[in-house]
């Protein structure tokens, strides 16, 4: 599989907070997800429209493009749909956005990643799973089954979109979910989506945090085109809080030897990386410390087949999630 660098493109069509606090100040809570930003907006269909059209444009695309980056990876919600699924909801569509994002990216020359970043009953009660504070996904096998149905309805709309690099199963579940489940889940998206895609459209799993134990996996499966996708956040453990420099800049070398192996049997995308991190002592300052922490995760990341910079954008420019402002600062050299 030819190796690629990318971006996400996040904050876009499955809203965080953080990304974008200023979307939420209309909404009459202390809305931190979509769920609750929809449930609470006096005018949430306006609002997000305003937001869709002018969060990412082709002036972005066409920037990425020119900045060697390849593909870009989408999060869209499992609501795109309402008129096939018709569990009541409040959410707000943003499928026809979703066409035009893929046919700007074509106009800009980018391969895109659709990733279903939401799933009814949410796979990892975060924010960025649609509704936060909520883990049921697993718990009702009806979830699972509209999540299926969800995933083929995006296949057989986007297969033919000349875009369209790859389709990810599920973003993010959690590590709590009996790998069994996810497993089998997989499985079943295989077998649906397989015989709908062209045969060089990828298709892309998720780890559930967990690297070591698809190795077996793959070997077994026997399944064709799939990119196992690993997220290396060295932010949210507490391990990393406790680090000094020099240790917490080696830790992406630490994690090459599972990687290469893996690779071995199944393609391994990092999808999503940053160089956010709690501020960590290093005498030559900042600015050093970032482009360090950016080189680092750049040398070991390039030994497997991909990686997803999260994200694209951000509300702080200066922020060490923001793709954008680290490349404009010298900081991030891809």
């Amino acid at each position: 599989m030819k190796r690629f660098q990318a971006v996400n493109l996040g904050g876009w069509f499955v809203l965080e907070r953080w990304m974008k606090p200023s979307l939420f100040a209309g909404s009459t809570s202390n809305a931190r997800c979509e769920t609750s930003f929809v449930t609470h907006h006096p005018h949430p269909e306006q609002a997000l429209e305003e937001h869709w059209n002018t969060w990412i444009t082709l002036e972005d695309l066409i920037w990425i493009k020119a900045h060697h980056i390849d593909l870009v990876r989408i999060p869209i919600p499992w609501w795109l749909f309402p008129e096939r699924f018709s569990s009541p909801y409040p959410y707000v569509s943003p499928l026809r956005h979703v066409d035009r994002a893929m046919d700007l990216c074509k106009e800009a020359g980018l391969s895109v990643m659709l990733d279903l970043h939401t799933a009814p009953g949410s796979q990892n009660g975060f924010d960025n799973g649609g509704i936060d504070g909520v883990l049921s996904w697993h718990h009702d096998p009806k979830n699972i089954d509209v999540t299926v149905d969800v995933l083929e309805a995006i296949a057989r709309r986007y297969k033919d979109h000349p875009a369209l690099h790859s389709i990810q199963a599920l973003n993010e579940p959690h590590w709590t979910i009996d790998l069994t489940i996810l497993q089998d889940f997989y499985r079943r998206v295989y077998d649906r989506l397989r015989p709908i895609l062209k045969a060089k459209t990828a298709l892309v799993f998720h780890d559930g945090f967990r690297m070591k134990p698809w190795k077996a996996f793959f070997e077994t499966a026997k399944m064709k085109n799939i990119i196992l996708d690993v997220h290396l956040y060295q932010c949210f453990d507490d391990k990393f809080h406790k680090m000094d420099a020099p240790t917490f800049l080696n830790h992406p070398s630490t994690l090459l030897p599972d990687l290469k192996e893996i690779e071995t049997v199944v393609p391994v995308v990092v999808g999503e990386w940053s160089l956010g991190a709690r501020e960590i002592p290093y005498d030559q300052g900042r600015i050093a410390f970032e482009q360090a922490y950016a080189k680092a995760q750049l040398e070991a990341y390039r030994n497997v087949t991909g990686w997803v910079f999260w994200s694209y954008k951000i509300h702080d420019v200066n922020s060490g999630w923001n793709f954008r402002g680290l490349v404009e600062r010298g900081i991030l050299i891809p």
